[in-house]
């Protein structure tokens, strides 16, 4: 199955089992800008995101910066981030590469705080979104998620952890197929694991785990189940989670 049908099959059936919330209805859309490289951009994990939130309630306003190959530096030297970050947001997600090196934890705390300082005085929160590294480099996992945890804490900000989520997956006993043939970005399964991560840090911590149906059967049943998972494990031990 090629990766655009088997993205919309997988949604279809989370939609399916994420039960639509009941009571009040929506408030004002939360306004949120993700900033980031082909991670956010392949198979449109914000996209994801704000449908999975939706499902439960919860309407999003979303934006994407999202150029291939981008660090947050190469955000910052170039003219359109400065005048996405000049809208009315309510959260500004922000993501390059894994940084589990020196130098690139280095550059994501620097890049953070100058983004930071750019927002400074507005009622805007940041959230870091956790990246997962080249599948050859996945003994950086851990490196990866504390970087993003330094430059989070470095201007008071909140992780999103997909990274940690991916690394949960991974040692299940009967894992996903996360990364595509490139071992960098992922499938479709893969950007449904980050939606999954990111989803409860806009819906109150509420995500789409006890909405699955544990009866339900199949492979991409039973592969969602293991994802659900994994993204409910990942937010709720993550020290500096968003909610």
């Amino acid at each position: 199955m090629s990766l655009r049908p088997a993205l919309c099959l997988m949604t279809a059936l989370l939609l399916a089992w994420a039960a639509p919330s009941p009571g009040a209805p929506p408030a004002r859309p939360l306004r949120i800008l993700f900033v980031g490289n082909s991670h956010v951009a392949t198979h449109d994990v914000p996209g994801l995101v704000a449908t999975l939130a939706g499902r439960q309630g919860v309407v999003l306003d979303i934006d994407r910066l999202a150029t291939p190959g981008y660090s947050l530096t190469d955000h910052l030297a170039g003219p359109r981030l400065e005048a996405a970050l000049a809208r009315p947001w309510d959260w500004v997600v922000l993501q390059q590469g894994p940084s589990a090196r020196p130098a690139s934890r280095a550059e994501l705390i620097a890049s953070t705080r100058a983004i930071a300082a750019r927002l400074r005085g507005r009622p805007v929160r940041i959230a870091l979104m956790s990246t997962w590294p080249d599948q050859r480099h996945r003994r950086d996992t851990l490196a990866a998620e504390a970087s993003y945890r330094e430059a989070a804490r470095a201007i008071g900000a909140c992780v999103l952890p997909v990274a940690t989520a991916w690394r949960h997956a991974l040692a299940s006993d009967d894992p996903p197929r996360l990364y595509q043939g490139d071992r960098l970005h992922a499938t479709a399964p893969g950007a449904v694991l980050a939606a999954l991560a990111i989803v409860p840090a806009f819906t109150g911590g509420e995500g789409v785990e006890r909405s699955i149906d544990a009866a339900a059967s199949g492979d991409e049943a039973r592969v969602l189940q293991g994802l659900a998972a994994a993204a409910a494990r990942a937010y709720r031990d993550e020290p500096l989670r968003c909610h």
